[in-house]
């Protein structure tokens, strides 16, 4: 077959979208003409295409040294170094391919759109102008130079785009460019038509499917998210943002060997992707292979060390490993970039009480530079307090801010704990008919062992969101937000006081005791061998039992029932209780 009609076929096949097959024939030419330039960058095109951009930068080079005038050759070679985010390359290869025709506005608009990527929005600005002065109708100039405006601002940026709708409406780079502006103003109703135009207009696009997909998971439609993903993931592999929105989601819904495969198809395509790292290692930790969640995370913090999250993310793994000391200087520094975060504070918390278990000086010591650091800091506060063994007059607020924090992952922690309180006041309460009050509610897991048709149950808690938690559980008929003395002063309607694992966050339980007498009360403690009480390091209180028990009959019950349960587990080991019930 002759050299033309090999060309020739192969430029059909190429055309007609048959890489492969075209791929196959360009070859079959270089093998007899090895240094023919227009099919080296035909060949670099489809390396392109199939996102191989090394090689099509190979490629592309190789036609440039036969053929060193060729502009096409390097505004092809410009286009995959820009693909391969290698931009300075790309602003050199653009300005050679118009310093040998200055007539390309393409190469202008290209340019343009490089500087954005680089932040300087003054000069894309000046290149999209170069490429309409070359042509003042050209739309992509026109659509890019008005999108470029949203980086200073976004509202004269929509502005100019919706001006262009009339008479660019068949421009599916308008709808697009509108549909991420709305995105970012948060205007969803015009998100989703502007990114429903851009699908009608280009049904090939796997950005725009991004957005949609987006869009979805702001519905909570995750399966409608999933299938916008995945067809972006189909129809490019190499789309980044698609990947990773399908590994959240497949990790979300503990399907880690599908949520792994792509995670690593993220790190092989950009292996300085934070997010990737960082996702990923979350994903790790929940299945238990936290040695490999430890390098993952520690990937993410060498690649962004200002990241408050990751460095939270990883003290969590080091906390679990007990490496208390490493994980307590990370979560300072967690707090350094974001002091506002109460969720540091409180792994920040409940890591020095662990390291006080066995370092008490070394604990005071990581206590003593959170306060510093953070003098108005509640938990840091009462941190300080716990370890030096003085009263803390601020423990209401604190407990309020605590379980604030804590309303979410409350269940599931405590399901993750073995937690069995509940279950055990329950038992002890039995089927008396009555109006009971749960004091310390929480999010409602009494609610659901008490309730039934002859009982009135109210709730009383410092958290409004643990009780925001109860209220969509509906066994409460009524839901208080209050201290439990406070409460207790000043209401007495009720039969039955009921405590599961609240004690342990009560400073005047002494008190409590008494506005109860005459009441039936049934609690739980945590145990001690101290005469009285003991404040362990984390800031709870635990009771010596004989102590309660003798409290108990000095205001007034007379008939007092006393039980040993284990009331969860903490680091793998019981954490042992009692359970009383007095009347």
């Amino acid at each position: 077959m002759s050299y033309e009609t090999l060309f020739h076929n192969a430029l059909s096949l190429h055309e007609a979208g048959q890489l492969d097959e075209a791929e196959g024939l360009y070859r079959r030419i270089l093998e007899t003409a090895p240094n023919q330039p227009d099919v080296l960058n035909l060949l670099g095109l489809i390396a392109q295409d199939k996102g191989l951009q090394d090689e099509a930068v190979s490629l592309f080079s190789q036609a440039i040294s036969e053929k060193k005038n060729n502009p096409v050759f390097y505004y092809n070679l410009a286009f995959s170094y820009k693909l391969a985010k290698r931009y300075r390359e790309a602003l050199e290869a653009f300005a050679r391919a118009l310093s040998l025709d200055p007539t390309i506005k393409e190469a202008f608009n290209e340019i343009g759109l490089l500087y954005q990527l680089l932040g300087d929005y003054e000069k894309a600005n000046q290149n999209f102008q170069y490429a309409l002065n070359l042509d003042q109708n050209f739309a992509s100039a026109k659509i890019n130079k008005a999108f470029n405006l949203s980086y200073t601002n976004i509202r004269q940026a929509v502005d100019e785009l919706e001006k262009l709708c009339s008479k660019y409406q068949d421009e599916p780079l308008l709808w697009f460019c509108l549909a991420q502006l709305y995105m970012k103003t948060q205007n969803w109703p015009k998100a989703w038509t502007a990114a429903s135009k851009t699908k009608e207009l280009a049904p090939t696009s796997d950005e725009v499917r991004v957005i949609l997909g987006q869009l979805s998971l702001l519905e909570n439609e995750v399966q409608n998210a999933k299938i916008y993903f995945s067809k972006a993931e189909l129809l490019n592999p190499s789309n980044i943002a698609a990947i990773l929105n399908l590994a959240d989601i497949y990790s979300r819904e503990n399907s880690f060997d599908e949520a792994e495969k792509r995670y690593k198809r993220i790190l092989e395509l950009d292996n300085k992707n934070f997010e990737a790292h960082n996702n990923y290692a979350e994903m790790l930790y929940r299945a238990h292979r936290t040695a490999e969640a430890l390098e993952e995370y520690r990937q993410a913090v060498i690649i962004n060390p200002n990241s408050a999250a990751v460095s939270n993310n990883l003290a969590l793994v080091l906390k679990d490993l007990q490496e208390y000391d490493e994980a307590a200087n990370l979560l300072l520094n967690a707090l350094k970039l974001s002091p506002e975060i109460e969720e540091i504070s409180i792994n920040l918390s409940e890591t020095i009480a662990l390291l006080a278990r066995t370092q008490v000086q070394k604990a005071k010591s990581y206590a003593k530079r959170w306060l510093e650091l953070c003098p108005n800091n509640i938990f840091a506060q009462k941190q300080i307090a716990t370890l030096q063994g003085e009263y803390f007059e601020n423990n209401h607020l604190y407990s309020e801010r605590l379980f604030d924090n804590f309303a979410d992952n409350y269940e599931l922690v405590m399901q993750n704990l073995g937690y069995s309180a509940a279950l055990a006041v329950g038992r002890i309460v039995g089927n008396e008919q009555a109006v009971i009050v749960d004091l310390g509610c929480g999010t409602g897991l009494m609610g659901k062992v008490l309730k039934n048709p002859q009982r009135t149950l109210i709730g009383v808690d410092v958290s409004q969101k643990m009780l925001d938690k109860a209220k969509d559980k509906n066994f409460y008929s009524k839901l208080i937000k209050d201290d439990i003395v406070h409460y207790l002063t000043f209401n007495h309607d009720f039969d039955v006081a009921i405590m599961a694992d609240v004690v342990g966050y009560l400073q005047n339980f002494e008190t409590v005791i008494q506005l109860l007498r005459k009441k039936i009360i049934v609690f739980t403690i945590e145990t001690s061998k101290e005469n009285r009480y003991e404040v362990d390091n984390s800031g709870r209180y635990k009771y010596n039992p004989d102590y309660i028990e003798k409290l108990l009959q000095e205001n007034g019950f007379k008939s007092i029932y006393r039980e040993d349960i284990v009331l969860r587990k903490e680091a793998g080991e019981n954490v042992c209780g009692v359970i009383f019930r007095g009347e």
